[in-house]
């Protein structure tokens, strides 16, 4: 469509009967008006506001020209001049400006100008106004009224350019950050040395890296093949151990792209890192991909959910967020719309789900906010339902387009990409400190290696994390098969089962309470020696628990006790021995019996699932065997245990 036929849209379209009668009568203004569409048309903009203004030195009522000029101005980015425009067609005949009156509350809205546009859209009111249009009107007029209440009480918002090491004469955005915080991915828009139609450089979208050293970013490097090729590459998100990078791939012929066939115009892809390389990337495939647009994916802290963009139809408005969850073989459950609270008529996308798995971080144009697109969040519930969005505030939100953004662990430091205040060129990565009231769940980690205990070969191994007051797993990772290295997120406030196994091996478990601590947060490095299963082999089983004096099994030890249900099912040969110890309080008769009972508690819960009890034996053992001194409370508790050896 050529741009005149919206200048005769703006010219013509005021409730009024069409009617293609100009607004002047000189001849000589009319002829200038038609060199200056001529011009508009052929995009050579100086001209057209040369034969524009000539126009008006005739007839400085020649009302189309206004019009014709605020185009231009708005497509040159020239808003003040847009509004001068507007304001002088308007003046020449206000009770004919309809039309008028809401392009310029618009551009006075686009620009943050939020009280004149308010203004202007209420006269526009005064208008007969259909009903359609009056919705959209008072739509507005709530967006106005929030950037005004907005820029009332704005946020504390300190970006900080994040430096030449990751930044540079091109365009760096959409970051992705590991949960320990040492590993920066990115994308950067490169020259790829390719010479398009108007003689111009193309550009295309490849990955960089940076990792940590000394607490500071090291300089930004390519991602290398095979991630990186001739096409684009981007909307990425690194998972929270750094082994697994989901990213968007467009098709740049007929379902194809760079990394393979395509089921729509941009599919979501996934690449494995072992070591220090990573794999050929792979679509994701039906049903997460489909015949329409899936991008901007984020991969949950839990080792499994993965949240995403996409236009497909079930959806409540244009761009929805949408989720899918893999299954234990690996392939991945139909996508659910995460539904009217998140989702709107609008456009949701660039979600970021917190490695608290609990806040979603997202950019929308169909919340209450101040300009083309908002950040938001929410938070899950206890029920598993998302609250209504937040509003991030101002100034971080403003009457421009804010995209994304991802987080630290701990909550309190945010990554964005910016182009307002550019220190290199372009658009920039950027950091500042999170707002109190935007903060999610604080979130640590635990990290280390998983090796084998005889002859310290580096192991991969399953490794689960428990809640233990839902019981629900909240977690699945793998240690890497050649460094054995793991990472596993803990969400603050929370008591956690944690358990690592692996095939011909004993299971190895621990338990974490991690406590809330606005100041600072302790990660743990947990390096796990696994036995081999074998005659004499031990492992503690550190989440059995029973109260004082007691041995009655709490329910949470259940979790424990159906590991080694599955670890018994696994090895039919195995016979074991439950060995029951306490510390050495009290009266050491008392305790040899107690542990017994203890053991035997063990025992029963193992011959009611079924394990022979040919398999089985137990003992009590008291105090006889710490395996730290008892003269310290944490000791004691070490000493407080039920363990298992194979007989």
């Amino acid at each position: 469509m050529k741009k005149a036929i919206l200048i005769i849209l703006i010219i013509f379209i005021n409730n009024t009967v069409f009617s293609q009668t100009l607004s002047t009568k000189n001849k000589r203004a009319i002829e200038y008006f038609n060199k200056a569409l001529k011009y508009y048309n052929s995009y050579n903009y100086k001209e057209a506001v040369y034969w524009s203004e000539a126009a008006l030195d005739k007839d400085k009522k020649f009302i189309e020209v206004y019009y014709l000029l605020s185009d231009i101005y708005g497509e040159n980015k020239l808003y003040d001049k847009k509004i001068l425009a507007l304001k002088k067609a308007i003046s020449i005949k206000p009770q004919k400006s309809a039309l008028a009156y809401f392009t310029l509350a618009k551009t006075e809205l686009s620009i943050g100008r939020y009280e004149d546009a308010k203004q202007d859209f209420e006269l526009l009111k005064k208008y007969d106004v259909q009903k359609r249009y009056l919705k959209s009107i008072n739509k507005y007029v709530t967006k106005c009224n929030f950037g005004i209440e907005a820029m009332k009480h704005p946020v504390n918002f300190k970006p900080v350019n994040l430096g030449k090491n990751i930044n540079s004469q091109y365009d760096e955005y959409l970051p992705s950050l590991t949960a320990d915080e040492q590993t920066l991915i990115f994308t950067r828009l490169i020259p790829s040395g390719k010479i398009s139609y108007d003689g111009t450089v193309e550009k295309q979208e490849d990955f960089y890296f940076s990792k940590k050293v000394n607490g500071i970013f090291s300089k930004a490097k390519a991602l290398g093949s095979p991630l990186n090729t001739l096409g684009n590459e981007g909307a990425q998100s690194i998972s929270a151990d750094g082994k697994l990078l989901f990213f968007t791939s467009c098709e740049y012929d007929r379902g194809k792209s760079y990394h393979g066939l395509t089921f729509g115009s941009c599919d979501i892809f996934v690449s494995h890192k072992t070591g220090k390389k990573w794999s050929k990337p792979k679509n994701l495939g039906k049903p997460v991909n489909s015949k329409y647009w899936e991008s901007q994916p984020s991969f949950s802290s839990d080792g499994k959910t993965l949240y995403f963009a996409s236009n497909r139809p079930g959806g409540k408005g244009g761009i929805d967020i949408w989720k899918t969850v893999m299954k234990k073989d690996s392939s991945w459950s139909q996508p659910v719309n995460l539904g009217d609270t998140i989702n709107t008529s609008g456009h949701e996308q660039s979600p970021f789900i917190h490695y608290d798995n609990k806040t979603l971080y997202f950019a929308s144009n169909g919340h209450p906010g101040m300009g083309k697109s908002d950040l938001f969040l929410s938070r899950k519930d206890s029920t598993g339902h998302w609250e209504k969005p937040q509003n991030l505030g101002y100034p971080i939100n403003t009457f421009d387009e804010e995209v994304s953004l991802v987080l630290n662990a701990k909550g309190d430091k945010a990554y964005f990409a910016s182009s307002k205040k550019s220190e290199f060129g372009g658009i920039d990565l950027y950091t500042f400190e999170m707002t109190k009231e935007n903060k999610p769940q604080q979130v640590t980690y635990i990290q280390g290696v998983v090796y084998d205990k005889e002859t310290s070969k580096r192991l991969s191994s399953v490794i689960k994390l428990i809640n233990l007051k839902t019981q629900k797993e909240v977690a699945l990772a793998s240690s890497d098969e050649l460094t054995g290295r793991y990472l596993v997120c803990l969400p603050a406030g929370e008591n956690f089962a944690f358990t690592v196994s692996k095939s011909g091996y004993l299971f190895f478990s621990e338990n974490f309470s991690v406590q809330k601590n606005d100041d600072s947060l302790k990660t743990y490095h947990f390096d796990i020696p696994l036995s081999p299963v074998k005659k004499g082999e031990k492992t503690i089983l550190k989440n059995i628990f029973f109260d004082t004096d007691s041995y009655e099994l709490k329910k949470i030890s259940f979790i424990e006790l159906d590991n080694l249900v599955k670890f018994m099912r696994n090895n039919p040969k195995v016979k074991i021995e439950i060995g029951g110890h306490t510390d050495n309080t009290g009266n050491e008769q008392h305790n040899r019996e107690l542990s017994l009972k203890r053991a035997k508690s063990v025992y029963n819960y193992l011959i009611k699932r079924n394990i022979e009890k040919a398999r089985l034996t137990y003992k009590g053992y008291g105090s006889k065997y710490p395996v730290e001194k008892n003269d310290t409370e944490e000791g004691k508790q070490k000493n407080r245990r039920t363990e298992i050896k194979v007989l």
